[in-house]
């Protein structure tokens, strides 16, 4: 086996492994309707309330159900052809297949083998897609620090209840990451727009009550919706003059 077949099995191998987390990851979401979100508008090019949540539950199962097929039948391959067991869950067969990644990159059948890559593919972008469901990001402005890429770094907000487990991702190549433990040591300039969320904590309210300050304060921001940012010095002008929610 050449050093490029060797790097190709190793990729495939990671991500099958990868493709069986995110798996995990998009079975374990909330698909349950909020029965507040649905109602009737007027008819019109915006989606009714709820509808999307529909649409979106309706996507993830159906990715699920694709990947629940294909690894049941890699699955089946793997027991004829490498005398494997069967795990009898999806990302059980997923890991099982990931240590035959080999065999499957240098089939007999060439034309099985491109399928198989072309079907891995597929599944594996949609299943990091959606396991970003609910999950806010954050550009940060930093630069990715390899030197060949172009991309930013972007803050994901709400992949876990503190932010010790986040890291900083690239915007165009979610390979490259800063760990928490090192981006929580760089040097900081002073923060001049902070998050909806951290000015809430900051005045002791709520989120709510931080909008209707900054709306009737006219405090300076940037963004919009849930990305908006408010000045720091208004936030804390707000709290200090004790302005009501």
């Amino acid at each position: 086996m050449t050093t490029t077949d060797r790097t190709e099995e190793l990729n495939t191998r990671d991500d099958l492994l990868d493709l069986a987390e995110r798996y995990e990851t998009v079975a374990a979401l909330d698909l349950t309707l909020d029965p507040g979100n649905v109602g009737r508008v007027p008819p019109g090019s915006r989606l009714p309330p709820g509808m999307q949540e529909i649409l979106e539950a309706d996507e993830i199962r159906t990715a699920l159900t694709a990947v629940d097929d294909w690894a049941e039948f890699v699955a089946h391959v793997t027991l004829d052809e490498c005398g494997d067991v069967d795990a009898g869950s999806t990302p059980g067969r997923l890991r099982t297949v990931a240590r035959h990644a080999g065999h499957f990159i240098d089939h007999d059948d060439e034309m099985f083998a491109l399928a198989f890559r072309d079907d891995l593919a597929d599944h594996l972008r949609a299943m990091r897609r959606l396991s970003r469901h609910g999950v806010r990001r954050v550009q940060t402005g930093v630069r990715c620090q390899i030197p060949t890429c172009k991309g930013r770094y972007v803050s994901p907000l709400g992949t876990s209840a503190d932010r010790t487990d986040d890291a900083l991702v690239c915007d165009k190549d979610p390979r490259h990451v800063v760990l928490y433990v090192v981006w929580s040591n760089w040097p900081r300039a002073r923060v001049q727009y902070i998050t909806v969320e951290h000015a809430a904590h900051m005045v002791g309210t709520t989120v709510e009550a931080i909008r209707q300050r900054a709306k009737r304060g006219k405090w300076r921001r940037i963004g919009t919706g849930r990305d908006v940012r408010y000045f720091v010095d208004d936030v804390r002008a707000g709290e200090q003059l004790g302005v009501s929610a």
